[in-house]
C-alpha cells in the first residue's frame, strides 16, 4: 500500500493551538454549556483551563453557524479567545477550518464538555509530541484515567482522517478517534507515541458532562473544592472523588 503524502504541511512551523469543541445542541443535556458551574457558565471554566496550555498556544472555540450558539461566542468574546463556527455535525471540518485561520503543526483538542481536562497533561504531551515527531498521543487500550478530555495530534492527523476515513463519524464526529485507533496501523503514513497517565490518576470515573446527572455530580465537586479563582487542579479533583468513592464503599 503506498503511504499517505501530506501536501498541506507548508508554514505550519513548530507550533501548536489549543481548539476547544462546543455546541449548545446536546441531545442529552441540551444547552449545557451555559449551565451555571461555581457561578460561572461550564464554557466559561472550559475556556479558562485552555488558556493554561500555554503563553505560546493560541486557544480558538470551534463551535456551529447555527444562532443558539451565539451565547458561546459570546463568552469566547469576553474573554478574548479566537472563534471560528461551522458544521454542527462535521466537527473535525471545525478543526480543519480552524487551522486554515490558526495554522499549527499540533493540536491540543479539548472537548466542551469535561470541565476538568487537565491543562498540564496538555502541555506534557505537546512536548512529548515535539520530541518524538508524534502525530498521534495515546495510553494503551484499556487504560483507566483521570485525563480526559484533552489529547494531542498533529494537524497532518487531522488532514489523514479526511483524506482517508472520509465519512467515518469516528473521523467526522469524534475528530480524533479514527486516527488514535488508526495510526499504530500506518505507521508509514502516522507516527504514534505511547503514553502512561501518572499512577494517582489511574481511575475509572467518568468526568464529562453528558447529563444532569454528570452536572449535579460536577457541581457538588466544584462547591467542594473550586475557590472562584484559578481553575480546579486535577489532582485535588481526584482525592476528592477517591474520598467519596471511599465513603460510599464504607455505607454500603
Amino acid at each position: 500500500m503506498t503511504a499517505w503524502i501530506d501536501t498541506a504541511a507548508a508554514g505550519e512551523g513548530d507550533n501548536a493551538v489549543c481548539i476547544v469543541q462546543a455546541r449548545m445542541g446536546s441531545t442529552r443535556l441540551p444547552g449545557k454549556m451555559m449551565e451555571d458551574l461555581g457561578g460561572r457558565p461550564l464554557m466559561w471554566h472550559i475556556l479558562q483551563r485552555a488558556t493554561q496550555v500555554g503563553p505560546d498556544v493560541p486557544v480558538v472555540l470551534a463551535t456551529t453557524d447555527h444562532e443558539r450558539d451565539d451565547p458561546l461566542v459570546a463568552v469566547a468574546n469576553a474573554m478574548k479567545v479566537a472563534v471560528v463556527r461551522g458544521s454542527e455535525h462535521d466537527v473535525l471540518g471545525r478543526y480543519l477550518l480552524a487551522l486554515e485561520f490558526h495554522p499549527a503543526r499540533w493540536v491540543a483538542r479539548v472537548c466542551g464538555d469535561s470541565p476538568l481536562f487537565d491543562p498540564v497533561h496538555l502541555v506534557e504531551w505537546l512536548a512529548l509530541a515535539r520530541r518524538e515527531g508524534a502525530d498521534v498521543v495515546r495510553f494503551r487500550d484499556g487504560v483507566a484515567s483521570l485525563l480526559q478530555g484533552g489529547e494531542v495530534v498533529s494537524a497532518r492527523a487531522l488532514r489523514w482522517s479526511r483524506a482517508v476515513a472520509g465519512d467515518d463519524p469516528l473521523a467526522t464526529e469524534h475528530v480524533t478517534a479514527w486516527a488514535l485507533r488508526n495510526a499504530p496501523l500506518h505507521p508509514d503514513d502516522v507516527v504514534t507515541a505511547w503514553a502512561e497517565p501518572p499512577a494517582d490518576l489511574v481511575m475509572d470515573v467518568k468526568l464529562s458532562i453528558d447529563t444532569r446527572e454528570d452536572l449535579e455530580r460536577m457541581r457538588l465537586l466544584y462547591a467542594a473544592l473550586w475557590d472562584g479563582g484559578q481553575p480546579l487542579d486535577l489532582r485535588r479533583a481526584a482525592a476528592w472523588l477517591k474520598a467519596q468513592a471511599a465513603a460510599d464503599d464504607a455505607s454500603s
